[in-house]
């Protein structure tokens, strides 16, 4: 039942955004976090990172209703 459930949603990525679900996959790698570790105050930074312009442009096609 779980391989049938990532087959539909890889297949809906695939049909929606217009490109492979490896293409999508590899582009979602692109954004990676960061944590930085202040050895003096032991304060642990998170440094977010921002979506690439062709990830942005994939989500939005994800999030149109039709």
């Amino acid at each position: 039942m779980i391989c049938f459930m990532a087959l539909v949603v890889s297949k809906h990525i695939e049909l929606k955004t217009g490109v492979s679900t490896r293409k999508f996959i590899d582009e979602s790698k692109r954004i990676v976090d960061g944590e930085i570790l202040n050895h003096i105050t032991q304060n642990i930074v998170t440094v977010k990172a921002q979506p690439t312009q062709k990830m942005k442009e994939l989500i939005a096609k994800l999030e149109s209703p039709h």
